[in-house]
């Protein structure tokens, strides 16, 4: 599993090196007019951008019509477990339900209505139970791994996103899935910079 994001992480230091300056620069334009524009004075600022640097290679398409992990994967010669999770990088939104009687931490993926377990040092991330946040996650080899992108949104709002992710997921269309979750997104900024109005308020969706 390691090696998988070690990888994932190279493909990001790929295309976001002196050659792609340009593109990278166009992408984040494009990334905070989905996402709005992130502070780097926010205290998950770091998280954040590691998502939009997953977005920009495992969902943004290039001219190609691919992405650029898409295009990465076919002209590198990897093993065949690693390429299919590199494939099915998971982006959704979870709750987190605490530790399992055998220590595995259990979240649910709300957007999927799917459980997943991750191994006790495995999980590196400052949750609390019941916590409610978009992130990506990898399965190899039946085992999960969350990546380095927790977007925690307020915990009163999470009845409005289950309603949400409901209509959502009855399109089963992934381009209809990023398309909500940038939305949250987008609402999660916006809802950072009018602090004193209520997230109920603010978390208004109307697809």
């Amino acid at each position: 599993m390691i090696e998988t994001v070690n990888t994932l992480n190279s493909v990001v230091e790929k295309y976001s090196s002196r050659e792609y300056l340009e593109t990278i620069m166009a992408a984040k334009e494009e990334y905070f007019e989905l996402a709005g524009k992130i502070s780097d004075e926010d205290v998950d600022f770091e998280s954040r951008m590691n998502g939009f640097n997953y977005w920009y290679v495992s969902q943004r398409l290039i001219e190609s019509g691919k992405t650029f992990l898409e295009e990465y994967l076919a002209t590198t010669e990897l093993d065949e477990k690693t390429t299919d999770s590199l494939k099915n990088i998971n982006h959704s939104l979870f709750e987190y339900r605490g530790l399992s009687f055998s220590k595995k931490h259990v979240l649910f993926d709300i957007l999927h209505d799917k459980k997943i377990t991750i191994p006790k040092d495995d999980f590196n991330f400052q949750l609390i139970k019941d916590d409610i946040f978009i992130a990506r996650n990898l399965e190899y080899n039946g085992v999960y791994n969350m990546l380095d992108d927790v977007s925690v949104l307020p915990v009163e709002i999470k009845s409005t996103l289950v309603k949400e992710s409901k209509k959502v997921r009855k399109l089963q269309d992934k381009k209809r899935d990023l398309q909500f979750l940038m939305t949250v997104e987008k609402l999660k900024t916006k809802w950072r910079r009018y602090g004193h109005i209520e997230a109920k308020k603010i978390f208004q969706f109307n697809f």
